[in-house]
């Protein structure tokens, strides 16, 4: 028997065949796959045998648009170069991690309305490397040509909004956990090669540290120097790095029950990969995909959430930020010591006004799926406190 978690209500997607649709197709790709560097692009090319040859138009998508920036890319360098390389990141960031579909788009959405922070945007991850030249014309082209709503989920999406680093990073460097994106069969391997960086060299690392750096470095010259508050799900399994980087930053950790987690990641899945990749994706991708990427991932935040010095973690539950968002808020600020609360409490208030209008979606679990969850994730469930139905039944 199938039993049901909740998920943000998403509109039906447009039939591919129709223009809009097709238009609407591109404008994501193009957004989150394209623009790419071309030196990135070139690592890539060992995995060029594993594309289908249904997906050759995207990767023609994909060399067209990187072959066209290159001269931005190149101007970018000689006009800001040395502005970006001596940008100091002064405050530490605050970072928030947590597994994708755990609340962290929400969560960023709400801090980023204080005007005292800074944030990586949508703009900067589609063009990571050309958005200080084009800041003014190429921002307004690209806002008629990327889609204004996410494909996953219908949130708005618009190109000052806040967005992911790891979106940026992919498109400068081949160790990020969203080359996925383009190669889907290969999750797991993906994860623990980009976001656990195991096995990896130290002149990976180093890279990785360079790459990072430089984005949050964009980022600061375009909030004028202001603390940045970051959002990336894959951060979330890098926080000894991270520490190594900022060893005073801030960190808010959201969580989520295990089912909704799997359910809504799976479906996430299902609405994106099939726009990106370039291997066939159904949308029907085995369990494991979900379950492997998850336990590696809070296995080790977990094993490293003792690294963060006291005080600078606050851990919020996702239903407690639905049900007292401006509470969890205040309680975030006092625990972090993050002054200017009172502040901006109106600007936040009136953002969640402005979401009354989402219906909550139904995704369906069967049995058999609430069982291998609980047994993949039954640490999870421990650490953060959520009961699961394996215990309601003992209890019956």
């Amino acid at each position: 028997m199938a039993t049901r978690t909740h998920e943000t209500q998403a509109a039906p997607r447009r039939h591919p065949s129709t223009l809009a649709g097709l238009a609407s197709d591109f404008g994501y790709q193009l957004g989150l796959i394209g623009f790419c560097r071309l030196s990135n692009l070139l690592r890539l090319l060992r995995r060029l045998p594993t594309i289908h040859p249904r997906c050759f138009g995207r990767l023609l998508l994909l060399v067209a648009s990187s072959l066209a920036t290159v001269p931005l890319r190149l101007l970018e360098r000689l006009r800001y170069g040395r502005l970006i390389t001596r940008t100091r990141i002064d405050l530490p960031p605050v970072f928030i991690v947590g597994h994708w579909r755990s609340g962290t788009t929400h969560l960023h959405n709400l801090m980023s309305q204080d005007p005292a922070f800074g944030y990586f945007t949508m703009y900067q991850a589609v063009v990571p490397d050309c958005t200080l030249v084009g800041k003014n014309w190429l921002k307004a082209l690209l806002s008629h040509i990327v889609p204004l709503k996410r494909p996953m989920d219908e949130m708005t999406w618009p190109l000052g909004a806040p967005q992911e680093e790891e979106f940026g990073l992919a498109k400068v460097m081949p160790h990020s956990f969203y080359t996925q994106v383009l190669f889907p069969r290969d999750p797991s391997g993906a994860f623990v090669r980009s976001i656990l960086l195991q096995r990896r060299s130290l002149a990976i690392l180093a890279e990785f540290n360079r790459h990072y750096y430089r984005l949050l470095q964009i980022a600061t010259l375009h909030a004028g120097g202001r603390r940045l508050v970051l959002k990336n799900p894959a951060n979330t399994a890098r926080i000894g790095l991270l520490l190594r980087m900022f060893p005073d930053a801030k960190f808010v950790h959201i969580h989520r029950s295990p089912y909704e987690v799997f359910a809504s990641t799976r479906h996430l899945h299902r609405r994106l990969l099939p726009l990106t990749g370039m291997q066939p994706f159904d949308g029907n991708g085995p369990p494991s995909m979900v379950l492997d990427v998850y336990a590696a991932m809070m296995r080790q935040f977990l094993a490293e959430r003792p690294l963060i010095p006291q005080g600078n973690l606050v851990e919020v539950a996702y239903a407690d930020l639905e049900r007292d968002p401006l509470g969890q808020l205040r309680r975030i600020y006092e625990t972090l010591g993050l002054p200017g609360h009172g502040e901006f409490a109106p600007a936040a208030a009136a953002y969640l006004a402005g979401l009354g209008g989402y219906r909550k979606n139904r995704l369906e679990l069967s049995a058999t799926e609430r069982r291998q969850i609980e047994e993949r994730w039954a640490f999870a469930f421990e650490a953060f406190g959520y009961p699961c139905d394996g215990d309601r039944e003992k209890a019956d």
